[in-house]
């Protein structure tokens, strides 16, 4: 008989946002059974992040070995261009990321590193939310809108990555020639006009103008050091402050449109799911506003848009589930 019973596994995902680091473990079952959230803190660097990254990891690890769990496999996503086999991110414009490997710079054991895996944020909202489907459509694309605007896109289930893990970078589709300046450094970009940076600038500029807006009694950190909180937006819209009402469905809903009509005349998409903060936080008082504009611009018919069901979980769940398809492959290989 067996001294001691055998640990439970459990995997680790991770969603590395602008704003936001997430964490959530999750047992065999894919239940949440511990979560965390804390600041990114981008504006301080690099390695300042991965330090923060591996500071939860080891946390969340001792809390795992407490409770009995063997932490099996971590996944991490990235707002940004990955190659997911390399392990390195191309670029990433929401944390000034440039040609790195964040999993060979973690200050943590060897052994932690091998069991880790990277992937795209939204490659990861979208596995999630796959995850959750019965039968899988033909095609699916995933837009998360928040700090930046990402996307991601399956074909009968599975993931297209593209050449170098480029594929759903729709935050940096052009919507307008010459445009505003993005943070990837090219101009015109959909990111450059929704993402919650640009949204900052909107409101600044409407603050510094001294029109009468209820965001200035929301809002009671520094615009020019954070983004906008989606909570912030959705508490002066729920109060029917004009120029919230018009930003949010005259401005933000007919960019992402623009945005949305391009995969949609490309691809023409069963579905398309909408998730990240602003949608968490607003979206479904804004999809009929966004069905309405993009009805206009689509020459086939309007595909289903659709809040993500997971919110905040999604990205999690989908890096922890892309864990367990790396340890698995990698127990294929050693015969087990």
């Amino acid at each position: 008989m067996a001294l001691f019973a055998a640990k439970k596994k459990a995997y680790l995902g991770m969603d590395l946002g602008g704003s936001n680091l997430y964490s959530v473990a999750f047992d065999a079952d894919w239940r949440p059974i511990f979560h965390s959230k804390i600041d990114t803190e981008a504006k301080d660097g690099y390695l300042h992040v991965i330090d923060r990254v591996s500071a939860q990891i080891e946390s969340l690890k001792k809390w795992l070995d407490e409770e009995g769990y063997d932490l099996a496999g971590i996944g991490l996503g990235v707002p940004g261009l990955v190659q997911s086999d390399t392990g390195t991110v191309f670029v990433a414009p929401n944390l000034g990321w440039t040609h790195c490997k964040p999993i060979r710079d973690m200050d943590l054991p060897q052994e932690w590193k091998d069991k880790t895996v990277l992937l795209n944020d939204v490659n990861a909202g979208l596995l999630g939310e796959l995850h959750l489907m019965e039968e899988q459509p033909d095609c699916v694309v995933a837009y998360f809108c928040g700090t930046g605007i990402g996307g991601a896109v399956s074909l009968r289930g599975e993931l297209i990555e593209g050449k170098d893990g480029a594929a759903g970078e729709v935050g940096h589709m052009i919507v307008r020639h010459g445009g505003r300046k993005c943070g990837c450094g090219r101009s015109g970009c959909l990111e450059a006009y929704i993402g919650k940076w640009a949204l900052n600038h909107q409101i600044l500029k409407a603050l510094d103008g001294k029109r009468k807006t209820r965001l200035k009694s929301t809002i009671s950190y520094n615009l020019k050091k954070q983004p906008v909180k989606s909570s912030s937006l959705k508490k002066a819209y729920e109060k029917g402050d004009s120029f919230t009402v018009a930003l949010m469905e005259e401005y933000y809903c007919q960019h992402l449109a623009a945005g949305l009509s391009q995969t949609v005349n490309l691809l023409a998409p069963d579905c398309i799911i909408l998730g990240g903060g602003i949608m968490e936080a607003m979206g479904a008082e804004l999809i009929p506003v966004i069905t309405q504009h993009l009805s206009a611009m689509c020459i086939g018919p309007t595909p289903n848009l659709r809040l993500a069901e997971l919110g905040d979980l999604a990205g999690p769940m989908g890096a922890a589930l892309k864990a367990k398809d790396a340890e698995n492959s990698f127990q294929k290989r050693r015969g087990a």
